[in-house]
């Protein structure tokens, strides 16, 4: 989920937790007021109340996105490897990974903000320290406990960073009123943390934006312990290199194409955009009205380039082959016209209600022939109603060449194998016996969008189907 996706969520809890808040803080008032009546001593200010007011709305909000917003799905998954976070947003190159990190710490960011209000003892930084890893780690325990969540250090590190950060911002807004004057030391505090991401951001960006090719996410976040594992070879490995094609694809993490698709069907059928474009994940997502203010949903994937259009009536169609056919013409001309369906596709029809395009290229023609390709295919089911379909789902691809380059061996790609430097589902554990059967060389779009070479080696894992990706190209 987005920063925005967050916000839509947040919205309509926020009326939720104050009048949680008052609530609490009006039992919390006449408790106070009971206490004076019988003589106790203590005083509480309005800065104080106030505080404890906002707090309270504060711990609902951050309860109901972080557990009450979510299902019983997690089986207490625990994640105890710091910064993974950052190596998989690294390898996906995924923006929405690193706005989560700044929203994990902007999320306790009022807690440190708002503790020094209380009263002396939390105007320093050990308390406010103690208090928020108390708080995180209760609500990362109650996560596990309840399925509604993992247990990550790092949420942990990023709350505690994220309120810590929040508690120096009003120490310098104290400083400034005490003192009446701006301090340099108290705004080198105030914004030192967001100084020292800024900067590792910016220098992940510089970093990515040097290099030619981009980032695979098929590279593991961290790396399997083998130590456990036995591993069995049942084929010979070639020991040389080679030097293969590299392609591009100019539809892949490419905002302004998606952009053109969309406007395309609401030209090409007369549609509408409603709202703006939400973010989930690696997609797209626009909500188009016909002219009846029926809603349709186009979802672009920026990871592999793929988009799909269609309805949520669940309309069933089914047809007879002739009836299939007869719809072919309409759409392969509009396919054609739109640029969208390339010369020689092949045509079939699918399950009694779909035409289907495809394009095949054999991998050996892909790695050594050095020529611009289609490969992918369409898949569309027609309306009996009207000319707009019901669904569409693309995933044709123009590669273009880009030149030769060296790749390592498959012995090379295996020696990864054994290191542990592959991704799985499921970690191997102690006993395990992992068989490779075979291997072959494959391509994977890149975060650039590049078509990169990799080794496919297959297998199985305690007798099931294992597969993994190794990268192939000589950086």
């Amino acid at each position: 989920m987005d920063i925005k996706g967050i916000f839509d969520k947040l919205l309509p809890i926020l009326p939720i937790a104050l009048i949680v808040a008052v609530v609490i803080i009006g039992i919390t008032y006449l408790s106070y007021t009971l206490y004076r009546k019988r003589g106790g001593s203590k005083k509480a200010t309005l800065s104080q109340f106030s505080a404890l007011f906002l707090l309270f709305g504060w711990f609902v909000v951050v309860m109901v996105l972080t557990t009450f917003s979510r299902g019983a799905n997690f089986e207490g998954w625990v994640n105890f490897r710091l910064f993974s976070d950052y190596i998989n947003a690294w390898n996906q190159w995924s923006l929405s990974e690193l706005q989560l990190i700044i929203f994990n710490m902007l999320m306790f960011a009022p807690l440190g903000f708002l503790l020094p209000l209380l009263g002396k003892r939390t105007h320093r930084i050990v308390p406010i320290l103690l208090i928020s890893l108390t708080v995180t780690l209760s609500i990362e325990f109650f996560q596990m406990f309840t399925r509604r969540g993992i247990f990550e250090l790092n949420d942990i590190l990023h709350n505690t960073i994220g309120s810590i950060a929040g508690y120096l911002l009003m120490s310098a807004i104290q400083d400034v009123v005490v003192h009446r004057k701006v301090k340099a030391q108290s705004l080198s505090k105030a914004f030192c943390i967001p100084l020292v991401f800024t900067l590792l951001f910016t220098g992940a960006m510089v970093v990515y934006h040097s290099k030619e090719l981009g980032n695979l996410s098929i590279r593991p976040v961290y790396s399997q312990n083998m130590n456990q594992v036995e591993v069995v070879l049942n084929t010979e490995l070639e020991t040389d290199g080679d030097t293969v094609s590299l392609y591009y694809n100019d539809q892949i993490h490419n905002i302004e194409y998606a952009n053109n698709i969309a406007d395309l069907l609401q030209s090409s059928f007369n549609l509408s955009q409603k709202g703006s474009t939400r973010i989930d994940g690696y997609n797209r997502i626009w909500s188009l009205l016909d002219n009846s203010g029926n809603e349709l949903i186009f979802n672009y994937n920026s990871k592999d380039g793929t988009w799909g259009f269609y309805t949520e009536s669940n309309e069933t169609v089914y047809m007879a082959q002739e009836d299939l056919n007869s719809y072919r013409k309409f759409y392969e001309k509009w396919l054609l016209s739109s640029e969208l369906l390339p010369k020689g596709a092949i045509f079939s029809t699918q399950d009694d209600n779909t035409l289907r395009w495809d394009m095949k290229q054999s991998i050996k023609k892909i790695a050594f022939e050095d020529k611009d390709f289609f490969e992918g295919l369409i898949m569309l089911i027609p309306s009996q109603n009207n000319h707009m379909p019901i669904d569409v789902f693309y995933d044709m691809k123009e590669n273009e060449f880009v030149k030769d380059v060296n790749i390592i061996s498959p012995s090379k790609a295996y020696e990864e194998i054994l290191k542990g430097k592959f991704y799985i589902y499921n970690n191997l554990n102690d006993g395990d016996k992992l068989i490779i059967n075979d291997y072959e060389l494959d391509y994977t779009y890149d975060s650039k969008g590049y078509y990169q070479p990799v080794y496919r080696f297959t297998g199985l894992v305690n007798d099931q189907h294992w597969e993994a990706l190794i990268p192939a190209v000589i950086n």
